[in-house]
């Protein structure tokens, strides 16, 4: 789906706010007709030319996807239920796990189509080195986010498998974010694979798990080469968007310049 931008101009903003008040829908009918001829024949109504300028506000209605852009996953986009309970959406998820300590995991080596998988995971820790706690945000660094703006990124990257997000959660980890589309490898590979084998577990395994342990995951993040790979916190606020599966966020790093 693409994302479709209308905007209401000035100009156009204050003769549709103006047409608005003459005509009054919330009025019964034969009030709104009679109350519209009265402003119209006294001229005592509000005119485009009463704003400065003949301008009013702008408004602009933006129609996309709750997983457009950068964006947050929650549990009840996995599956109907989560740990046997019904999966929280987006809107119940608790604030503090959006604003946390993080830490950036480099995963570039990793190929397309390859898993990202636990070891993978405890080599890249070992490597910072640093020592991973519960609930702090974990940040895969892939360098995908470059390949935005051509079909390559969509079709081109690594993906974590069962045993990477598995082994996350198990730490008490509560997000987790990517620079790719998704967390799972890119939909090609995986259903090509899954045609091939007919194995079940090639198939979003990094989604698929969140129906067992609750988890999020953030996605679609960029300009992780500009962070270091500790010493960061980061806020990450969904909208609260009520009983839905996702939403926007604004990713933002706060980095300990001490």
């Amino acid at each position: 789906m693409k994302i479709k931008m209308h905007r209401l101009t000035h100009d156009k903003g204050a003769k549709k706010y103006c047409r608005g008040l003459l005509w009054n829908r919330r009025l019964p009918l034969f009030q709104r007709i009679s109350t519209f001829l009265w402003k119209v024949f006294s001229g005592n109504w509000l005119k485009p030319s009463d704003f400065p300028n003949s301008q009013f506000l702008s408004l602009d209605t933006v129609t996309l996807t709750t997983h457009m852009g950068t964006h947050v996953d929650a549990p009840i986009h996995y599956g109907p239920l989560c740990e046997g309970k019904e999966a929280r959406s987006i809107d119940d998820l608790p604030l503090e796990w959006f604003f946390a300590e993080a830490v950036r995991l480099d995963l570039r080596h990793k190929k397309i189509g390859n898993n990202i998988t636990a070891k993978d995971l405890e080599e890249a820790l070992a490597a910072i080195p640093y020592t991973l706690k519960a609930n702090v945000i974990v940040l895969i660094w892939t360098g995908t986010d470059k390949k935005w703006g051509t079909p390559s990124y969509f079709r081109e990257a690594p993906g974590l498998d069962r045993s990477a997000v598995e082994w996350l959660v198990k730490q008490g980890i509560k997000i987790v974010g990517i620079d790719t589309y998704g967390m799972d490898r890119p939909f090609d590979i995986m259903v090509a694979e899954f045609l091939k084998t007919r194995d079940p577990n090639i198939l979003w395994p990094a989604h698929f798990f969140g129906r067992e342990s609750e988890y999020v995951h953030l996605e679609r993040l960029a300009n992780l080469e500009l962070l270091p790979s500790c010493g960061f916190k980061v806020s990450c606020f969904p909208i609260k968007l009520k009983g839905l599966d996702a939403s926007w966020v604004r990713a933002v790093a706060l980095i300990d310049e001490e």
